[in-house]
């Protein structure tokens, strides 16, 4: 049975997911809205390179909700505080669709209370389901990091690190203005606005992975390292004066029993030569995961984020596919919020 699915929003992520529905022989698209005045109107194959769809872009959401359709892929932006991701979200499970969301809700009852009763609530009413994709978070740790726990006899500590060029971001206020790229040292902290957002999404990771693994979190601890070169530093979007931030660390650890189980950290570079930091990229991204215990073990995968023949980075890529591919299971799942299990993982016990 083909599904008939509305594409929502149409930044990096969005614009590969319409993509991809648009090609798919098993999928139809229904609808597609778009935050853009100018985008509205619009044929969404002529926003993607592809012939008329005959499916207009719109900027209207309740002409959304009335759509007879089966799943939203939901590709709003999570990095800004002011947005209304959680209550579209509610309406359009209320609305009797599915929504996978490749916005932060990796971990519901982590990320808010509220917003977990009212998800589950919306789907028990509309019998609708919610899945929460992603590449890191949503993939990386809690499910390949997880996965490879399969082949521990102890654990003592996980570590996920990704490293991240970002010099070739084009939007001033995603590497500047979010992401602090350029600004004084003084001003990147963990008390930063940038820093609380990004954070709500790996401490979701971390408590996601940990109910996997049974493991009890007893505190979750932050921190930022920020790196500066001494001359003007050239990226997409301008210039980042000499003396300001071009490297960013940014690290969760949890706590179990006075120990560091779960690590996470964020290597954010905008310049190659940045002293005493990791290998520089040349357009890719690497995640590296370490496995302490018996037996220790290491896996590093590094993602080519050139883009393909649609302009596509790999990165955008492998986040999208998350939500696209997840579609046949979430949709064969029971009503509720459809979390991926993984099989055979690791326990965590009491360690002498």
């Amino acid at each position: 049975m083909t599904l008939r699915v509305v594409q929502w929003a149409t930044g990096a992520v969005g614009m590969a997911q319409l993509r991809a529905v648009i090609d798919s022989a098993e999928l139809e698209l229904a609808g597609l809205f778009v935050y853009s005045a100018e985008k509205a109107g619009m044929d969404a194959g002529a926003l993607v390179g592809r012939g008329d769809t005959g499916i207009l872009a719109t900027a209207d959401k309740q002409a959304i909700l009335a759509l007879d359709a089966d799943l939203v892929l939901h590709a709003a932006s999570k990095g800004f505080a002011e947005n209304t991701n959680t209550d579209d979200i509610v309406a359009l499970l209320e609305s009797g669709k599915s929504v996978i969301s490749t916005t932060t809700y990796a971990h519901l009852p982590t990320f808010s209370p509220d917003a977990d009763r009212r998800i589950r609530a919306a789907c028990d009413k509309a019998g609708a389901r919610f899945h929460a994709a992603g590449e890191h978070p949503g993939f990386m740790l809690e499910r390949l990091a997880v996965s490879l726990t399969a082949l521990s006899q102890r654990v003592d500590c996980i570590t996920v690190q990704e490293v991240v060029d970002v010099s070739g971001l084009k939007e001033e206020a995603m590497l500047v203005s979010l992401m602090g790229m350029g600004k004084q040292p003084h001003e990147v902290s963990p008390d930063s606005p940038m820093f609380a957002a990004v954070s709500s999404q790996y401490e979701q990771a971390i408590m996601a992975a940990a109910e996997s693994l049974h493991l009890t979190v007893d505190r979750i601890e932050r921190a930022i390292r920020t790196a500066t070169v001494d001359h003007d530093t050239k990226v997409a979007c301008g210039v980042l004066p000499a003396g300001t931030v071009v490297g960013q660390i940014l690290s969760w650890s949890a706590i179990h029993g006075g120990k560091h189980v779960i690590v996470l950290e964020e290597y954010w570079t905008a310049a190659s030569d940045i002293p005493d930091w990791p290998e520089m990229l040349d357009g890719k991204f690497v995640v590296k995961v370490r496995i302490e215990g018996s037996p220790s073990m290491s896996l590093d995968l590094a993602i080519d984020n050139a883009p393909d023949a649609d302009g596509s980075g790999g990165g955008h890529i492998a986040v999208a596919m998350s939500a696209v591919r997840a579609i046949p299971d979430v949709m064969a799942s029971p009503s509720g919020v459809v979390v991926p299990r993984v099989f055979g993982a690791y326990r965590w016990e009491p360690q002498p």
